[in-house]
């Protein structure tokens, strides 16, 4: 009697099973979850895949009744994200033979790309611990299926949100599997420089920058990152090639040509090659005279170097007879004087823009005008300081309102 009692219960279950299915079928899904769950339980069943893959199908198309507006069975189960993605990941540790597996995989990716739109929802509330948290359940789920590569969004997304979070070591964890995956996705390449740049690793930086030009031939900035990483190291020669290389991908676009000669002289303003810097400044005024970049870039630069020579002069010992702190300050003062002109187009061309593009710019118009104010204030030059400071007054006061 007892082996027919038990003989019985393992029908009855495996009965559950197959009515659970059929009632799926048939859309009742309150009764095959019924059926299902002490399926799941029942030790005489719970370890076959057919069970969890029905039960990751019967939570899934109860998760897409969740989602509609009017529904019967839209409050079935508020938890059934986390049940369909348990029983999909159980059926697939069991399925040996890959029996469901296309349909498994399946529910997997579906379920990825509901985690990825909570992720989203999280993102947009700018929770980015839950963001990450989110796309670290999409990600797991997209690996588990077929469809691998619907896990970049997720990765790029989470990479996002650690960026926001500025959590540096996330942000490597995520970005650098896309690196992997050949991405082209500029913001991945961008933001993982500036890491490494920051963190003075410069194999790295060229490491990354190589992978951009090679994975992204047709995108100069990738030339352009990698000569920084070259000028990073020291190479200046290599690193001048690499501009060479981007500045021959822009040739029949004026405007960006441009951009890019003015990009070209921050590069090496920065390793204080102020020399090639100035070259290739000019060259972007050549090519486009009326524009931004390059004269904030010119006048930036002399202004800054006339900064460091007053600095200089502050390190001079009082008891010092050579004349050194005069010669500094001389300088110091023809800097200034050179950044003048420059500061002054600068400040010219966004006064011509319209006033949506004035209120963009109006960090820089500040940094414009402020630069122009020490300048004119050092060089004693009070009657071209006073409409400066009535510019300054003027743009301090539209912020207010």
């Amino acid at each position: 009697m007892a082996l027919v009692v038990v003989g019985y219960a393992v029908s009855a279950q495996s009965l559950n099973v197959s009515s659970a299915r059929e009632a799926q079928n048939r859309g009742y899904l309150d009764k095959a979850k019924k059926l299902i769950d002490p399926a799941c339980e029942h030790e005489q069943t719970k370890n076959d895949a057919k069970t969890w893959y029905y039960a990751a199908l019967i939570y899934s198309q109860i998760g897409g009744e969740q989602s509609k507006a009017k529904s019967k069975y839209k409050n079935l189960d508020p938890d059934w994200l986390t049940k369909c993605k348990d029983a999909a990941l159980r059926c697939k540790d069991l399925d040996v033979d890959k029996e469901y597996a296309e349909g498994n995989n399946a529910i997997l990716s579906f379920v990825g790309n509901e985690y990825y739109k909570k992720a989203y929802e999280a993102f947009n509330a700018q929770d980015w611990d839950g963001c990450m948290s989110l796309c670290e359940e999409s990600i797991k789920m997209f690996m588990a299926s077929a469809k691998r590569e619907y896990a970049n969004e997720s990765y790029l997304m989470a990479g996002k949100a650690a960026a926001n979070a500025q959590n540096n070591d996330a942000v490597k964890k995520y970005f650098k599997p896309l690196v992997r995956t050949k991405t082209k996705e500029n913001l991945v390449y961008t933001t993982l420089f500036r890491l490494y740049k920051n963190e003075a690793d410069t194999n790295e930086a060229i490491k990354l920058a190589q992978n951009y030009v090679k994975f992204c031939p047709e995108d100069y900035n990738a030339n352009m990152m990698l000569a920084e990483a070259f000028m990073m190291k020291g190479n200046m020669e290599q690193g001048n090639l690499e501009i060479q290389k981007a500045l021959e991908k822009t040739v029949d676009k004026p405007e960006l040509h441009a951009n890019l000669l003015a990009a070209a002289g921050a590069t090496f303003e920065n390793v204080e090659d102020f020399a090639n810097a100035e070259t290739y400044y000019k060259e972007s005024l050549k090519t486009l005279p009326n524009q931004f970049l390059a004269n904030f870039g010119m006048g930036k630069m002399f202004y800054n170097r006339a900064v460091d020579k007053l600095t200089a002069v502050n390190d001079v010992p009082l008891d010092d007879e050579t004349g050194l702190a005069d010669k500094y300050t001389e300088e110091s003062k023809n800097f200034f004087r050179q950044s003048i002109p420059y500061l002054k187009e600068a400040i010219t061309f966004i006064e011509n823009m319209s006033a949506e593009e004035q209120s963009h710019n109006r960090s820089n118009l500040k940094q414009c005008l402020d630069a122009l104010k020490t300048v004119y204030a050092r060089l004693e030059m009070y009657d071209e300081l006073k409409p400066i400071n009535a510019k300054i007054e003027q743009l301090i006061k539209s912020s207010n309102q």
